[in-house]
């Protein structure tokens, strides 16, 4: 089996690894035959390096050609490595792989993905991606989006009326932070299993909210650690990322996938 891994903005493929390693550490000792495969994103940040090595990102901004280019440059990486049995990624490169799905769907859904589940720590959908493909997106969705920015660039943690919000809005297709998801096509919603982990002190937690519910629930798991925006750190929130991660793996290999 092979697991395609996918770091997050201004870290590189061995950040991102020394990051997840202890809750890939079990499978990799287990006697399966499992492939973690990391890769730096395309595009060399400028604003430095750690110890010598240079960081790296997928896109800058979030103008659509842009990150429509960073589709294209994993596109190419699925086609010359894949097919793979899931992805890992964090942050950035979950959004970029979750925009990706989108896409795909829209656009070239006679074809099957290259991958089979996905686990989105701290990931998002752009509302410019919803907006390209056609999904209402309201003011308040806008306004949301823009106050979790704001808090993520000051360093702080969510607004307590997101934090307050973030249940009711996780399981309410009507007012998803702003979002009508009963206004999104069948074919806008991501349709293979997905795993999503996101901080209880991340202030971009209401888009990670958007992103679940835009995800099949009756194949979507959700775990919400005590953390910011970062991939899990004490031992019991990796065992329990590792729990779901043995959850994708199956359903990767599950006899009714390619009819989801």
């Amino acid at each position: 089996m092979k697991v395609l891994c996918l770091h997050g903005q201004n870290q590189n493929g061995h950040i991102f690894k020394n990051e997840i390693e202890s809750i890939l550490l079990n499978y990799q000792n287990s006697g399966v035959d499992l492939d973690f495969e990391f890769l730096d994103a395309p595009l060399r940040c400028t604003d430095g390096a750690v110890n010598g090595t240079p960081l790296y990102q997928y896109y800058e901004g979030l103008d659509i050609p842009k990150l429509r280019k960073a589709h294209h440059w994993l596109s190419g990486k699925l086609n010359e490595n894949g097919p793979y049995d899931g992805v890992i990624a964090f942050s950035q490169g979950a959004t970029l792989v979750s925009s990706y799905i989108l896409y795909h769907q829209w656009y070239n859904h006679e074809s099957p993905l290259s991958f089979r589940f996905a686990m989105l720590i701290g990931g998002s959908i752009p509302l410019p991606v919803l907006k390209d493909l056609g999904v209402p997106v309201t003011k308040e969705a806008e306004q949301v989006v823009e106050e979790a920015n704001s808090q993520r660039h000051q360093a702080l943690g969510p607004l307590p009326a997101h934090s307050s919000k973030a249940r009711r809005a996780l399981f309410n297709s009507d007012d998803c932070f702003g979002l009508n998801l009963n206004r999104v096509p069948l074919e806008l919603k991501i349709r293979i299993p997905t795993i999503h982990v996101w901080g209880r002190q991340d202030p971009l937690l209401p888009v990670s909210i958007h992103l679940a519910g835009l995800c099949d629930p009756y194949i979507r798991k959700i775990f919400i650690h005590e953390g910011a925006h970062e991939v899990p750190k004490t031992e019991d929130n990796k065992m329990e990322v590792g729990k779901l991660l043995q959850w994708g793996l199956q359903r990767a290999v599950w006899p009714g996938h390619d009819e989801v």
